[in-house]
């Protein structure tokens, strides 16, 4: 897992690092590229000069300049595609290691993040800051170092062919560079506040289409179509703003070559008149001047990308330096951990809780005891805690007072494995929402929980088809929930939960959508 830090260069260089031999032959092939490059031109300088001299008796010489130039750039096009295939594998591989480990973490989060922070902004940050911070590590490096060597090399020689006239070069490059970085901070400005609004977009569409059935029946569409339409007015607002100062930034720097070309035909032909510098010369430092405005074009494009990716990786440390529940549990002997539900004991002792921002308790002083065997029913109205209740049992959520025990164990003793364990195969669940996977047909949602136990395809596919015959869903198999009435879905729910023949069954409303003849039969 990543380092707790909260300076998003420290975790850039934690993924950076992990790869850094792929990324030192990359720059080691760039700095070769630019070599080569800046060679270039010093061969065409002596070509066009023996024009100029006696050519006939120094034919030879021509050809072989020519032909020396046509092998830097056959070696230069191989170099150029070794270096982004040894920058750009590692982005990618970054960026799946970064969804991995933000997968992780909010896996083990617990309800109360998922309360606070919408899906549909967590699904944002996957999608959108993810591949801001893939560009970083791929492209974005490779342009950088890129740039660096070629603004060290080309002006280097530029300078040994003539001081002045590169001086006359650098004044307006210096004058656009400032202009650029002004630019630049307005426009990151932009990005943040359009990264934000992108999240709040996201997490209004995901929850308006969940709730479409709300919507509809409470005729809210006005309301909800007047907040979709404020939300993407915002964004409109801010993308629009990004791309009035990428308007004002780029023609700057796109235009920049021009510019020096023309500078550099002004006072460069007037050394050619005053024999101050050769044709060969002037045509070489022409070349130069292109060499060095591809990077200088660059450098905005890489500025923007590599501002653009700080801030996604911002929002995604957000997530990554969320603090784990029960991280810093031991984990029980092995002894102890194969004893668990050697008595089959479940224990509730005094249990209390209370929602953030409530003023009174939802459940107050539980208490009960459930021996092998026993089937406890729990009555009340809705909303008197129930459902509660039996997310303590399972640990989605920790008490505010009292315990919950397993054979003598405090479930606040369970570190993460430990309660996937026991999730796994002590305890099955089946809560109100039915939580079927929409692309999986009934036999596949009914051995997922043999899936996760790792038991063979035959062995899962017999008792699938053994629980959904006992539900009486027979011919259902190959069907897909989508396909399937509210009744039969949740049928499909209570035969996965069995299928692992748990020691522990917790049932919230498990046949609220079933008919009486049904639920009795179930």
């Amino acid at each position: 897992m990543p380092p707790k830090t909260t300076n998003k260069y420290i975790l850039l260089g934690y993924y950076i690092k992990q790869h850094w031999l792929s990324y030192s032959l990359g720059i080691i092939a760039i700095l070769s590229t630019n070599w080569i490059a800046v060679s270039i031109p010093e061969y065409v300088r002596l070509s066009i000069d023996l024009l100029n001299n006696d050519l006939e008796a120094r034919q030879d010489l021509l050809w072989e300049y020519m032909l020396i130039m046509l092998g830097l750039a056959v070696v230069m096009i191989f170099v150029r595609t070794l270096s982004r295939i040894l920058f750009f594998n590692p982005g990618r591989a970054i960026e799946c290691q970064i969804k991995n480990d933000m997968f992780y973490k909010l896996m083990a989060l617990q309800k109360d993040y998922y309360e606070a922070n919408p899906s549909g902004n967590i699904i944002s940050r996957i999608n959108n800051d993810i591949t801001g911070v893939r560009m970083i590590c791929g492209f974005g490096l490779m342009q950088s170092f890129n740039i660096t060597s070629a603004l060290s090399m080309t002006p280097f020689k530029m300078w040994q062919l003539s001081p002045s006239l590169t001086l006359y070069c650098i004044i307006p490059i210096l004058l656009v560079f400032t202009a650029v970085r002004l630019g630049m901070r307005v426009l990151v400005r932009n990005m943040q506040a359009r990264m934000e609004s992108l999240q709040r977009l996201s997490g209004f569409t995901v929850s308006s289409l969940s709730a479409i059935d709300l919507i509809k029946s409470q005729t809210m569409r006005n309301w909800s179509k007047g907040r979709f339409e404020n939300e993407n007015q915002e964004m409109l607002r801010r993308s629009m703003k990004i791309a009035w100062t990428r308007s004002f930034v780029l023609p700057m720097l796109s235009n920049l070559e021009h510019f020096l070309k023309l500078l550099v035909l002004l006072f460069g032909g007037l050394m050619v008149i005053k024999a101050e510098f050769t044709i060969g010369q002037l045509t070489a430092f022409i070349a130069y001047s292109a060499l060095l405005t591809f990077p200088l074009m660059g450098l905005g494009w890489v500025t923007t990308m590599i501002q653009q990716g700080l801030v996604g990786l911002a929002s995604i440390q957000t997530v990554l330096q969320q603090k784990l529940p029960r991280s810093h549990l031991k984990s029980l002997s092995q002894t102890r951990l194969k004893s668990l539900f050697a008595e089959n004991r479940l224990t509730v002792d005094n249990l209390s809780y209370r929602y953030p921002l409530s003023n009174k308790d939802t459940l107050k002083n539980v208490s009960f005891n459930i021996k092998p065997g026993q089937v406890l029913g729990l009555l009340g109205r809705i909303g008197s805690g129930k459902s509660t209740l039996i997310r303590h049992i399972n640990r989605v959520i920790d008490p505010t007072e009292g315990e919950v025990l397993v054979d003598g164990v405090n479930v606040l003793e369970f570190n993460e494995s430990e309660l996937l364990e026991l999730r796994r195969h002590e305890m099955s669940m089946v809560f109100q929402s039915f939580g079927l996977f929409p692309h999986k047909t009934v036999i596949q949602n009914v051995a997922y929980g043999l899936e996760v136990q790792e038991k063979p395809l035959e062995e899962r596919t017999r008792i699938s088809e053994e629980q959904i015959k006992a539900v009486g869903l027979n011919g259902f198999e190959h069907q897909y929930p989508s396909e399937l009435s509210g009744g039969e879905q949740q049928r499909v729910a209570v035969a996965r939960a069995l299928t692992t023949e748990p020691d522990l069954i917790l049932a919230d409303e498990p046949t609220g959508s079933l008919d009486r003849k049904n639920a009795n039969e179930i």
